[in-house]
């Protein structure tokens, strides 16, 4: 008799909506993501781990760091700020040639394994000191075109070749067009040329590059042409600049954290396909509406009735002091 008894003060009408916003709620936890159309990105960030790149000239909660890491951060808060269903790869870049070390994986169902990933991406893993800049450039392009997705292609660098280029040359490959791949060009560095940090295998600074151990560019003082300081490092923005438009690519400098995120959530590199999109938040917001709409009469009724009683107390208290004056 008990539970027929709660049964049937469960089925009443006032209690309807307190099961439905129930069942919504169940709902909610138990939903899965649904497949919808979105905008989202694809990428591959390739980072340049030459020496160079351990010049200290940015800074960290007033901190300096190495051009490296700053750029480390960057990713790690484009990775943040990319709408799920988007999906980015990594990659490092040495000498001429660019390794992939991740293929393009969903951003926020594989964040931590993107993160830790990053991490490792360090001068430790250089295979040369070389640097020619332009040639990585051209395979990142390569590397995208033969994993196929139509990915695009971040390429972060300072832009220093090692050994210099000789004056007019342009590496070209003939397999590769301007627009095969889109893509970012970003300028990692400073302005102000500084000494290059010489590590070993295990990163341990040991010293600093001297002019007679790197390949100087041939100069003509009689030309006017400004002493080769190839020992020194800068941000190369002209020739970086030169080479996007080379290949088609965007240009930007990472001036801050912020401006590696700006560049990759580009409208113009917008792709919209299906991808994984949590609903379950509609059937909570539901349930959630339908609760204050049945509690809400009754929280009205408790402060009518309780005004209607603090009125009474009031009009008597006065009254009763109004017959005792009268009475005096």
């Amino acid at each position: 008799m008990r539970a027929k008894a709660l049964l049937h003060n469960a089925l009443e009408r006032q209690s309807r909506p307190i099961l439905v916003a129930l069942a919504l709620l169940l709902l909610a936890c138990f939903m899965s993501p649904v497949e919808l159309p979105r905008i989202t990105y694809t990428y591959i960030v390739f980072l340049d781990i030459t020496q160079s790149m351990d010049v200290q000239d940015y800074e960290l909660d007033g901190v300096p760091v190495s051009r490296l890491s700053y750029a480390r951060h960057a990713v790690r808060r484009a990775l943040h700020d990319l709408p799920c269903g988007s999906r980015v790869g990594l990659g490092a870049f040495a000498e001429y040639r660019v390794l992939l070390l991740v293929a393009p994986i969903e951003v926020c169902g594989n964040y931590g394994d993107l993160i830790t990933s990053l991490d490792y991406i360090d001068g430790r893993m250089r295979w040369r000191d070389a640097s020619e800049i332009s040639k990585g450039v051209f395979w990142s392009i390569r590397a995208a075109k033969e994993l196929g997705g139509n990915p695009s292609v971040v390429f972060m660098t300072d832009g220093q070749e090692a050994p210099p280029l000789r004056p007019g040359a342009h590496p070209d490959f003939p397999d590769v067009r301007p627009g095969d791949v889109r893509g970012w060009l970003i300028g990692v560095g400073g302005y102000s040329a500084r000494p290059i940090p010489r590590s070993d295998r295990e990163g341990n600074v040991r010293g600093y590059w001297r002019a007679e151990d790197v390949v100087q560019r041939n100069v003509d003082p009689a030309m006017g042409d400004e002493p080769s300081r190839e020992q020194l490092s800068s941000l190369r923005e002209p020739h970086l600049k030169e080479i996007a438009r080379r290949v088609g690519f965007d240009y930007a400098r990472l001036a801050r954290l912020s401006s590696l995120s700006e560049a990759m959530r580009d409208s113009g590199f917008a792709q919209r396909r299906p991808a994984a999109t949590d609903v379950s938040w509609i059937p909570a917001l539901v349930a959630l509406l339908l609760l204050v709409w049945r509690f809400m009469p009754d929280l009205r009724r408790i402060e009518w009735r309780g005004m209607c009683g603090t009125a009474r107390r009031l009009i008597g208290g006065r009254l009763r002091r109004a017959a005792v004056h009268s009475r005096h």
